[in-house]
């Protein structure tokens, strides 16, 4: 059984995200963890000082954290009768990352799914600021961020951007089979470069992989380079009719440069096609 987590503020785009992980796992038996930390940002900052949490306040914010993740689930036993699904709900005064890296390490979460804001207003930032936390976080957990704009369908397109520099996991290759195989979509292997650029390893797992996703008849995508790896494939993107990104994390990830705080700001923020980030392999 899959245990899919879901961090929520009981916001738009945690509702988003939460519609989307139900219909993408719809028929399959899992247990959707939801999550509300409500410690406030400042907690560990200087202003913690000045206003301290009281006791009452804190057991507000307990009380409308609970009542919150009670009518969530209230909500979606009613939307999705008889789904199969299990729900588990925490509420906990604690840092959002903190409550994430210690479910990763204990093993308790198989997906973390994140719902992001997008670029609206004052919110131009990568995918929200939780989902950077997240990120960063659960460097050993498969992450979705589902934009808000993102509505659930079956995707008929997935993109896997890699460089070919390490070779690929079970797991890793697994959920590239499912988010391909389970709806019949069309799989496009997407580089960052020449064919003629690649290395001897390069070339054996890119060799390694196509064997491995045989079965689904991938197509190779050789993108020019450009200012960066986040704009090559934010180009790609727009230009194309991508449904879902996956991508590995590693050192020379486009996911380790959209995390640095220069590139967030510019251009991250623009993406709009949901996105599944994987642990990286191990050496």
């Amino acid at each position: 059984m899959e245990r899919i987590l879901i961090p929520t503020d009981f916001s738009r785009a945690a509702g988003n995200a939460t519609d989307f992980a139900l219909s993408l796992f719809k028929g399959r038996q899992c247990t959707f963890q939801f999550l509300n930390t409500y410690t406030p940002d400042f907690i560990n900052s200087r202003v913690m000082a000045v206003t301290p949490i009281t006791g009452l306040e804190e057991d507000h914010m307990q009380r409308h954290s609970e009542e919150g993740l009670a009518y969530l689930v209230e909500r979606l036993e009613r939307k999705y009768p008889d789904s199969g699904f299990a729900y588990e709900t925490y509420s906990s005064f604690s840092l959002l990352p903190e409550e994430i890296r210690e479910r990763v390490n204990l093993g308790q979460t198989d997906l973390i799914v994140s719902g992001t804001t997008g670029a609206s207003g004052l919110k131009e930032v990568f995918m929200g600021s939780n989902t950077v936390r997240i990120l960063k976080a659960a460097d050993n957990c498969p992450v979705l961020v589902v934009p808000e704009e993102s509505r659930f369908k079956k995707p008929k397109k997935v993109g896997f951007a890699t460089d070919f520099t390490r070779p690929f996991t079970g797991r890793q290759l697994e959920q590239i089979h499912f988010y391909s195989s389970c709806f019949q979509s069309n799989l496009e292997v997407i580089h960052i470069g020449t064919e003629d650029a690649l290395s001897s390893l390069q070339r054996f797992h890119k060799k390694e992989l196509f064997l491995e996703l045989d079965p689904l008849k991938p197509i190779m995508r050789w993108l020019n380079a450009e200012s960066s790896k986040a704009a090559a494939l934010q180009r790609f993107i727009d230009d194309s009719s991508l449904d879902l990104l996956i991508l590995v994390r590693n050192e020379r990830s486009p996911v380790e440069e959209l995390l640095r705080e220069p590139v967030v700001k510019r251009m991250a923020f623009h993406i709009r096609v949901p996105m599944l980030v994987l642990p990286q392999a191990s050496l």
